[in-house]
């Protein structure tokens, strides 16, 4: 499991142990929680602890809070329900990481870097919704399906939103369906991002990869870096040695 349930604080809510560095996260049973794709995708950036970042779409803050454990210096989570984002905050205020991470309540489509800061930031974060709407099976809610497809918040507008928040030569890192890489290196030249790095999530080592991470650096240059790939566990729930360095801190 990814974390151990730690109390109940009503019939919705409880407060989860992370396994990581100590972490404490507030979430709901009747709305959508955090997954292996946000942990993921946060120890696949690499942070500057003196830069600013911003998590499009945070959720649960899960990833915030991981990143300034991880070295980031300030990370601002940005989500569009109020419910999530007022239980984000009192994460933050348990782990006591007030000073490092800011919760918003907004619809980031349609706010910018100074909706937040006198600065563009340094990095952007997003785990945008990457299943084709298309195409597949649907979501049981519309809140997974906020959350999972892209008939919602197209690629387009996150790629977008990124940019109204992203410095020239900053780096977004988001993660996304292996299936659909094609598409979505198309999408990021269109914006003026160029993929930087790229690595494939394996379930196991003989199983093809669903899922990507990508780093993109915005008004860079060419130049792609193809890294071993991430394979998230040696045998049926069991973790990899990587997988398994993350909870041991």
């Amino acid at each position: 499991t990814l974390f151990r349930s730690h109390c109940l604080m009503n019939d919705q809510e409880r407060l989860d142990d992370l396994i990581i560095d100590g972490l404490q996260l507030y979430q709901r049973t009747d709305m959508f929680r955090f997954s292996f794709d946000a942990i993921a995708l946060i120890h696949f950036c690499s942070f500057n602890g003196r830069h600013t970042y911003v998590d499009l779409g945070t959720g649960t803050g899960v990833m915030p809070l991981i990143g300034t454990s991880l070295g980031a210096g300030h990370i601002t989570g940005i989500d569009i329900n109020k419910t999530i984002i007022e239980m984000a905050q009192r994460s933050v205020e348990y782990n006591h990481k007030q000073d490092k991470v800011t919760m918003l309540c907004g619809d980031y489509r349609h706010m910018s870097y100074r909706d937040v800061q006198d600065n563009p930031f340094d990095g952007v974060i997003v785990n945008p919704p990457f299943y084709d709407y298309e195409s597949g099976a649907k979501p049981t809610s519309d809140e997974r399906a906020v959350a999972l497809h892209d008939k919602h918040t197209s690629l387009q507008e996150v790629l977008k939103a990124v940019q109204s928040f992203i410095k020239c030569k900053g780096r977004l890192w988001m993660i996304y369906s292996a299936s659909r890489l094609q598409y979505v290196l198309h999408e990021l030249e269109i914006v003026n991002f160029q993929a930087k790095r790229i690595r494939f999530i394996h379930g196991m080592i003989d199983k093809p990869a669903k899922l990507v991470l990508i780093e993109a650096l915005y008004q860079g240059q060419a130049g792609l870096v193809l890294e071993p790939p991430l394979i998230v566990y040696e045998k049926p729930n069991v973790y990899t040695k990587e997988v398994s360095s993350w909870y041991e801190r």
